[in-house]
């Protein structure tokens, strides 16, 4: 009995030490470290208008397109991997406004006022496409949640300005013509917006101007803008 239990502790004894010594030199994880991650977005979805002068700003759905691109950065703001983060950085964005029926924007005097004012008028011609477009400079501020690998939510608010708008009518077999000016659009305008993603790459997006309009006060359509579309 004796060599037996003698046998029993030098083999307990080994493997105490084997497990100890497999401990001590098995490498550990490394800890999470934060880090700025560079986000790219193309963004491409509908416009839309809504407001008191909504329904005589008709568009055409999918001909009235938003497209972006954002340069924005995902600053940590923990220690987690999955904790929030800030995204911000800017983007620069048209907004595409196609008007249905054979009407277009102009730009003109108001006798009553004597101000400048865009509204719709009827065309004599079959327009094939008559739009009006304004691209913007935008700085999205946004607090996100989840892991950038995984599924990711963000809501916040953007501001911008204008730097271009024009107008471009096409009549059925005629020649394209672009008019840029200002159309009295708002200069400075800032909306609310969501985003839900899958992975770094695909998701989707919501934004709305609750407070802005694009035609400033008296000099066009009451209208404000949102826009909806995935982001890639």
């Amino acid at each position: 009995m004796k060599p037996f239990l003698l046998f029993c502790a030098a083999a307990l004894t080994s493997l105490t030490t084997a497990t100890a010594q497999t401990a001590h030199t098995s490498p550990s994880e490394a800890p999470y470290k934060p880090r700025i991650i560079k986000d790219f977005g193309f963004y491409i979805g509908i416009n839309g208008v809504s407001g008191a002068g909504a329904d005589a700003f008709q568009l055409r759905p999918l001909g009235s397109r938003f497209v972006a691109l954002s340069w924005r950065r995902q600053l940590p703001l923990s220690n987690r991997p999955d904790g929030p983060r800030i995204g911000v950085g800017p983007e620069i964005a048209w907004n595409n406004f196609m008007f249905e029926r054979d009407q277009r924007l102009v730009s003109t005097v108001n006798p009553a006022t004597g101000r400048q004012e865009s509204v719709l008028v009827g065309d004599n011609r079959d327009l094939k496409r008559t739009k009006l477009t304004t691209f913007q400079g935008n700085i999205p501020v946004l607090l996100m949640f989840g892991p950038s690998d995984r599924v990711t939510f963000g809501v916040g608010a953007y501001a911008g300005i204008r730097l271009d708008s024009y107008t471009k009518v096409k009549p059925d077999g005629g020649e394209t013509t672009r008019n840029h000016g200002g159309y009295n659009t708002t200069s400075l305008r800032w909306g609310l917006t969501a985003e839900a993603a899958w992975g770094e790459d695909t998701g989707l997006f919501v934004r709305y101007e609750p407070s802005t309009m694009l035609f400033r006060d008296g000099q066009g359509p009451k209208v404000n803008v949102w826009s909806v579309g995935i982001r890639l």
